[in-house]
């Protein structure tokens, strides 16, 4: 996809939300996919692929013009926003395409979604693989993570990488 944004305020959004996006709520859409495939729900499997390949590309998106806050079932949300079409056209096919994902074909599909999320984490510049926060270790490099972004998307004015009842005290 090129260089990254040349706009501070986009390469932040990309990097810090992107990567958010990609830890919190991609992966357990793979974990749902995967699932799905391998219990033979190829239509569960598809519904579920079709939302992760769109907040994949609503990452690949944050570069250019798209929403850092995820709100994927929204009226207001375009998860297309800053996507080239060509891009666009190939991740809906590829999330078609576990229509008959079963044995074999499952087994290659899921590498394909795979490689997909992969390719976008890629953009994100990170020097290694973003952590698996479902595991113990995962878990708190994600929390460094989000505590090395918060203060900089303070500063210039973005919006948080937790959704505000993540952070926010409940008495």
């Amino acid at each position: 996809m090129g260089a990254p944004p040349a706009d501070l305020r986009r390469l932040l959004a990309f990097r810090a939300h992107g990567a958010a996006r990609l830890l919190l709520i991609c992966r357990s859409r793979l974990e749902d996919v995967e699932g799905a495939v391998a219990a033979r729900q190829t239509e569960v499997a598809v519904l579920m692929a079709y939302e992760l390949v769109q907040l994949s590309l609503s990452v690949r998106g944050l570069r250019t013009e798209g929403e850092p806050v995820y709100a994927l079932g929204e009226a207001a949300f375009d998860p297309f926003a800053g996507v080239p079409a060509e891009e666009a056209e190939a991740g809906m096919r590829l999330a078609a395409d576990g229509l008959d994902a079963v044995g074999e074909r499952g087994t290659a599909w899921l590498d394909r979604l795979r490689e997909h999320l992969l390719d976008t984490e890629a953009l994100l510049g990170y020097g290694e693989p973003l952590p698996d926060v479902r595991s113990g270790s995962g878990l708190m490099k994600g929390f460094r993570l989000v505590r090395t972004w918060q203060p900089v998307l303070e500063r210039v004015g973005l919006p948080d990488v937790l959704p505000d009842a993540w952070t926010r005290r409940a008495d």
